[in-house]
């Protein structure tokens, strides 16, 4: 499990490598995608842990890139351009400055599919620093698609599934106890976790209680090795 896991991590990183020095972009995300379009196992690249957290926790909802939002169309690469041919116009002006904040000016999402279906997708966003996205970037990132996606397959088990599922059925979790472990997984405190379940940190301290007992440990570090044997 470790060799695949650290196979998949080198050719995520080599990926990142060659995109940034071939794009100019500085900041990269790869994540999978379960079968209700669910993002997880994220890996990211120069991006800010305040913005991921936020993306995490709200701003995934107007992300018009989403794979929620692109799985109908047959496009290899997504980009922020198109989103007014399906979202409303006022949803992507909120997310642009959500991304501005951060000096983020553009970004792009590669989708990779298997058997008709987005499996794993990787973002790539362009700052001030960078390097201006123009339309022959655009086209690069498309025909570098097939063979990224290629090698995906051959050397990175394909995702089946999130494995946060599979655990969550086997320690008889609540829906709300499984959004308390996947935000702890992320190394978010209990402060950041009341927070993006809008609920007080009471509540978590005792949620983590039940999510203690049920999965037979006595820390957050015992939890997060518990989930990680799933993946």
């Amino acid at each position: 499990m470790a060799a695949c896991t650290n196979r998949k991590n080198e050719f995520i990183d080599n990926t990142f490598d060659m995109l940034g020095r071939t794009l100019g972009a500085s900041s990269l995300a790869f994540y999978s995608v379960d079968g209700d379009y669910n993002l997880y196992d994220f890996r990211c690249s120069g991006v800010p842990r305040e913005f991921f957290r936020l993306y995490l926790c709200e701003m995934h909802k107007l992300d018009p890139l989403h794979v929620r939002r692109v799985a109908s169309r047959p496009d290899r690469v997504v980009r922020m351009q198109d989103a007014p041919t399906y979202m409303e116009q006022g949803e992507i002006d909120e997310y642009k400055r959500f991304l501005r904040r951060y000096d983020f000016i553009e970004n792009i999402d590669i989708l990779f599919r298997s058997e008709g279906e987005i499996k794993a997708g990787l973002s790539v966003i362009w700052r001030e620093k960078d390097r201006r996205p123009i339309e022959t970037l655009h086209q690069l990132a498309n025909d570098l698609q097939p063979f990224i996606e290629y090698a995906l397959w051959t050397h990175v088990d394909m995702p089946k599934g999130d494995p946060m599922i599979k655990a969550t059925k086997t320690f008889h979790l609540t829906p709300r106890e499984s959004e308390v472990v996947k935000l702890l997984c992320f190394g978010r405190t209990n402060a950041d976790i009341a927070t993006c379940l809008g609920i007080g940190v009471s509540t978590v301290k005792t949620h983590l209680i039940r999510i203690f007992d049920k999965t037979g440990v006595e820390t957050r570090a015992g939890v997060v090795a518990r989930f990680s044997a799933f993946s």
